[in-house]
């Protein structure tokens, strides 16, 4: 009974040192890191302007290469790799404009999955609001419940806070994912760029 107080008062204690901070521009984004809800080419490629490479799902070629490459459990050793090989079959006179549609595909597809991700993030933020507000309820309930019994109540917030606890402990590895696919997208554009004869 003492460790579940001990981790209910840490739970409010979170709560009130959260609510004491400057108020955030977003209050579902739980991240340390700054929340950018959209990537712009720029921000991670340096060659042609993809705005005027045409359509990429039209070249088959092209949009299988996107869905091989997007995906992140394909490593990015082995995906430079297909980058490099796929740009030495290409025709010379061919090479600018398809490199740069593939760019086209793979920054349009990992920029929609990387805005799924926070899209994600914030929804686990405000589970972990609610599961907040649950287990006050929860312990104002065991503090009816009579000494020396152990209510239903008492189990159900036991059994939340342990939720509650994994899910805080996940926050870190969760928030760097779109960073993740950010990087990445940045390695692979900069391999496309790298091919593009200048």
């Amino acid at each position: 009974m003492r460790t579940l107080l001990a981790t209910v008062a840490l739970v409010f204690a979170a709560g009130a040192a959260a609510a004491q901070e400057p108020e955030r521009v977003d209050p579902d984004w739980p991240c340390v890191q700054r929340k950018v809800p959209a990537l712009t080419p720029a921000a991670v490629w340096t060659g042609p302007d993809i705005e005027e490479v045409g359509d990429w799902r039209a070249d088959d070629e092209v949009r299988q290469m996107v869905e091989l490459l997007s995906q992140r459990r394909v490593p990015q050793e082995e995906a430079v790799a297909t980058i490099e090989s796929f740009a030495q079959r290409l025709p010379a006179e061919e090479r600018s404009a398809r490199l740069a549609l593939l760019f086209s595909g793979l920054f349009e597809t990992m920029n929609a999955e990387r805005s799924e991700i926070i899209e994600g993030i914030e929804r686990f933020a405000r589970h972990q609001k609610a599961l907040v507000q649950k287990i006050r309820t929860e312990k104002a309930k065991v503090a009816e419940s009579p000494l020396g019994t152990t209510s239903e109540a008492e189990q159900q917030l036991q059994w939340d806070l342990r939720v509650f606890e994994e899910r805080r402990q996940s926050l870190p590895f969760v928030c760097e994912v779109p960073r993740l696919v950010e990087q990445r997208l940045f390695a692979l554009g900069r391999a496309i760029d790298s091919a593009i004869p200048k």
